[in-house]
């Protein structure tokens, strides 16, 4: 289960790139532009790839030969984005008063205000982007993803798929489709797309920790176990960071009997998200296992006190577990609470069983 991350999506990844190539609009001074052209593809495969760090390299030159060229600007607002730097914002602004109709330069500050959490903003600039250019990979891929935010997921879905067979060298682009087969429930659809991030990109964390997560229901444990090895390597702290990868290996782990290091990842988890009940949750469940009895009790009273968030650990599983860990400790009358606790609270609803409610 990945970080139920509004779960979803909340697709909220750090910023990446979405575009099949830094093309001059034909509205913008392309002659500040002539004979960049070769360059300008060089610039925009790498930070397609994320390969910022070249990409960065690769920009100094053409500013030096091309001071003028409007390309210019919407690259450093990529990579500043990538950063998570704010003044992306101004860099995008300034690129769009220069050529205020390309749809990549919509779609691509429409990627930066998501994961600033400025969402109607987002969706209006994407909006704008696939207005103007119906098969542009960078408009198609992020208008897709925020229909799927709007719960239009079928729409939005054939957006990606869209994007995917136009430019199926962008790793944000394959990412946010797979992450929508990962979600409803297609593991080995979602682990094509993942691989193929990770082909492009090896640095991409949570493309390995998907991957992983993909891989286990088809019982591909060793590669699983790879998958997640490798994307703990690259997790590195900064705007990608994925704070969820030492939380569900340790649940991988656990699974296979791995306590003790289980319990290290386990442990680095409710460092990392402390606020996510799951976390806390599964360590109790996993003390308990080596019994750490009064470890398993603090962690589960954390797991109580914590909002439940949806999709994830149940009001329900928490008091069976502290019911299990009160009688291990002998606590017979808070064990009893908890098993009144037990009986007294309902099962989860089945999506699409509730009710209507007369108006």
């Amino acid at each position: 289960m990945k970080a139920l991350y509004g779960s979803v999506l909340c697709l909220a990844t750090a910023v990446r790139c979405m575009a099949t190539t830094i093309e001059v609009p034909a509205n913008s001074n392309a002659g500040a532009c002539a004979g960049a052209e070769v360059q300008l593809d060089f610039l925009s495969t790498n930070l397609n790839r994320n390969a910022f760090s070249v990409a960065e390299g690769r920009l100094t030159l053409i500013k030096a030969e091309h001071p003028d060229c409007p390309s210019i600007l919407l690259a450093e607002a990529r990579i500043k984005a990538a950063q998570g730097a704010a003044e992306a914002s101004d860099l995008f602004s300034r690129y769009l008063e220069k050529v205020p109709n390309d749809p990549a330069g919509l779609a691509y500050f429409a990627r930066f205000l998501i994961d600033r959490g400025q969402y109607q903003k987002a969706d209006e600039l994407s909006d704008a982007a696939i207005s103007q250019d119906v098969n542009n990979p960078a408009a198609l891929a992020v208008r897709g993803e925020i229909l799927i935010m709007k719960r239009q997921s079928e729409q939005g879905g054939e957006l990606l798929i869209k994007s995917c067979e136009l430019d199926p060298e962008n790793a944000e682009s394959q990412f946010q489709l797979g992450a929508l087969y990962d979600h409803t429930k297609r593991p080995g659809e979602a682990v094509k797309h993942f691989q193929k991030v990770v082909d492009l990109d090896s640095g991409f964390a949570s493309a390995w920790d998907y991957l992983a997560l993909n891989l286990e229901p088809p019982g591909e444990i060793d590669r699983a176990d790879a998958a997640y090895r490798r994307g703990l390597e690259v997790n590195h702290e900064g705007q990608q960071f994925d704070s969820f990868l030492d939380y569900n290996y340790g649940r991988f782990l656990a699974k296979r009997n791995q306590l003790a290091e289980s319990k290290r990842h386990l442990d680095r988890a409710v460092k990392l998200v402390p606020d996510f009940r799951a976390t806390w949750y599964d360590r109790a469940k996993l003390n308990l296992r080596m019994g750490n009895y009064a470890q398993a009790r603090s962690d589960a009273e954390r797991a109580a006190s914590l909002i439940e968030q949806t999709g994830g650990i149940l009001d329900l599983q928490v008091y069976t577990l502290l019911e299990q860990i009160y009688r291990r400790l002998g606590e017979k009358e808070l064990a009893d609470k908890y098993a009144n606790l037990t009986r007294q609270t309902p099962p989860p609803t089945r999506k699409g069983s509730e009710s209507t409610q007369p108006q």
